[in-house]
């Protein structure tokens, strides 16, 4: 199964900023005893509107997480499908699934999800862990980070839904997995 991690990293270095870095790892299934010891079952988020659009998710099956996690299966915003793609050149064999040249606001998706179900802990990651790279014959959407400047050197943030012609690559499950508390044990 090949499941792509958006690490969640905001901060500034040597005068520019980053926001997140993606990888693709390819998971082994195997769990030890003390990991399913100290695992949380996922849970479903509810369906709500975020930036003027209807999120909704289906059921799933609960799996197990280091840390507090949400699900949202047969992610669909407005009935429509949210396109997935991959970072060109980075080893990825299927180009079909390049459109969106991987970037997306994901983490943002997740961090207004999770203020919905009013978590107290940040989000730590923000992953896809199903997706397809075959045709959709349908609309898609793709929630993008716009900039307003509003001083000299000072932008603010601002996030928009934009809508897709069909095409290769879109996601079935995004999943939000909350930073550990202080006194959780962290496996990995």
């Amino acid at each position: 199964m090949i499941v792509r991690i958006v690490v969640v990293m905001e901060g500034e270095k040597g005068g520019g900023s980053f926001k997140f870095a993606a990888m693709h790892l390819s998971f082994i299934p195997r769990i030890e005893y003390d990991v399913i010891m100290n695992a949380l079952n996922d849970k479903t988020f509810t369906n709500e509107v975020i930036y003027g659009r209807n999120v909704t998710c289906g059921e799933h099956k609960p799996g197990l997480f280091p840390s507090q996690t949400w699900t949202c299966a047969d992610i669909r915003v407005d009935g429509l499908r949210l396109a997935y793609g991959l970072y060109p050149g980075i080893g990825v064999s299927d180009v079909r699934c390049t459109e969106t040249k991987g970037f997306d606001e994901l983490r943002q998706l997740c961090k207004k999800l999770m203020e919905s179900i009013v978590s107290e802990r940040p989000l730590w990651g923000a992953f896809v862990s199903n997706a397809s790279c075959d045709y959709h014959d349908e609309k898609r959407l793709i929630l993008n980070m716009t900039g307003k400047k509003v001083g000299e050197d000072e932008y603010i943030r601002l996030y928009e839904w934009y809508e897709m012609d069909p095409g290769y690559g879109w996601i079935q499950t995004l999943q939000c997995m909350a930073l550990p508390k202080d006194d959780q044990p962290l496996i990995l």
